[in-house]
């Protein structure tokens, strides 16, 4: 029998790791986390990013960064075939994951009509939640972080909502990733 399986799409920094953190501390059964960030970090560091912060090639070839379309700086990353195919292979792994009985919830940026599709083909009866918050929170949450490529929150933003449909969306610009938690369990549970 499958598990349930939650899938939250929003751009960077938006609070879906902390929103993850909650939601495992709450969920009635454990809840296996995982997502893009688990395909990324993957990656040996030299062959992710193609240019640093200060525009500088690295001669890396997953990922090339490409302006975005959000207030500047704005930056999406480009996936190359290799990243295209390590993506489909984990909605793969994780449907068959779900399917086997393991609760699971994804913590996704989607941001490519094929990878959208992918996605939405094979995470069969997922609750989607699309994680929305305004682009200036976007960008203060991603400078405190520290810990990410300055400029993803306003070029993901602009786009990783395009197309989708969602059971739920949340706003976490004055809502908190944690008091958006009981929200998302009561109705991922009863949908």
């Amino acid at each position: 029998m499958p598990g349930d399986l939650i899938v939250l799409n929003g751009p960077s920094s938006a609070g879906k790791s902390t929103l993850i953190r909650h939601l495992q501390h709450m969920w009635p059964r454990p809840l296996y986390a995982t997502g893009i960030d688990a395909l990324i970090v993957g990656w040996p560091e030299d062959y992710f990013l193609d240019h640093d912060e200060s525009g500088q090639s690295k001669g890396a070839d997953a990922l090339h960064i490409v302006a975005g379309l959000g207030p500047s700086p704005s930056w999406v990353p480009r996936m190359n075939d290799t990243f295209f195919t390590i993506s489909r292979h984990s909605h793969e792994a994780w449907a068959a994951m779900n399917q086997s009985g393991v609760d699971m919830v994804i913590d996704h940026c989607i941001i490519e009509a094929s990878i959208r599709k992918h996605a939405r083909d094979l995470l069969v009866g997922a609750f989607w939640v699309g994680v929305t918050c305004e682009v200036e929170e976007l960008i203060r949450q991603e400078a405190l972080r520290g810990d990410r490529y300055v400029g993803f929150a306003s070029g993901t933003s602009a786009v990783v909502h395009d197309n989708m449909k969602y059971d739920m969306t949340i706003d976490t610009t004055s809502t908190p990733p944690p008091l958006c938690q009981p929200l998302v369990r009561q109705f991922a549970l009863t949908n």
